[in-house]
C-alpha cells in the first residue's frame, strides 16, 4: 500500500464528496444521527459507483432515516437493543427469514457474550452467513 490516510471532519456536510473521493476509500460516520443528513444520503447512494465503503455508527437504529440509509445498509452490526429498535431491525432486515419471537431468541443468544453482537449480512444466503454470532460463527435460523 503507498499510503492509508486519515482526515477527520468536524461537520458532516464537510466530508469529501463521493465523487471526489479516491477509489477504495472508508467513509466512518460517527454519532451524527442529529445532523444533516445530506452528505450521508448521498454517500449511501452514489458511493458504491465511486468504489467506497461507509460505515454508519448510531446508538439507536430508528433514529438513522430509513430512506436511502437504512434500505441501502448491506452489513448491520448489532449490540444490545430495546424492543422498539429490535422490532424496527425486524421489520427492515429480517421478517422473511424467522419470526420476531426465532428473532429475539438470536439476538438474546448473541448479547449474553460479553460485547457480543449479532451480524446480519445481507449479501449473504440465509443458511450461509446471513446471520453471525460476531463476525466469523455462522447463526443459522
Amino acid at each position: 500500500m503507498e499510503e492509508i490516510g486519515y482526515h477527520a471532519f468536524p461537520d458532516s456536510g464537510d466530508a469529501v464528496p463521493s465523487h471526489e473521493a479516491p477509489p477504495h476509500s472508508i467513509f466512518v460516520f460517527d454519532d451524527v444521527a442529529c445532523d444533516r443528513q445530506d452528505a450521508m444520503r448521498e454517500h449511501f447512494s452514489m458511493g458504491r459507483h465511486s468504489l467506497i465503503d461507509c460505515f454508519y455508527l448510531c446508538q439507536t437504529y430508528a433514529r438513522i432515516p430509513k430512506h436511502l440509509l437504512r434500505n441501502n445498509a448491506n452489513l448491520l452490526i448489532l449490540f444490545r437493543q430495546d424492543g422498539t429498535n429490535l422490532r424496527h431491525v425486524y421489520n427492515n432486515h429480517v421478517n422473511t427469514d424467522m419470526t420476531f419471537d426465532e428473532f429475539v431468541v438470536l439476538c438474546r443468544d448473541c448479547w449474553r457474550r460479553r460485547y457480543g453482537f449479532l451480524v446480519i449480512d445481507k449479501d449473504s444466503a440465509l443458511r450461509n452467513g446471513r446471520y453471525r454470532r460476531g463476525f466469523n460463527e455462522y447463526a443459522v435460523p
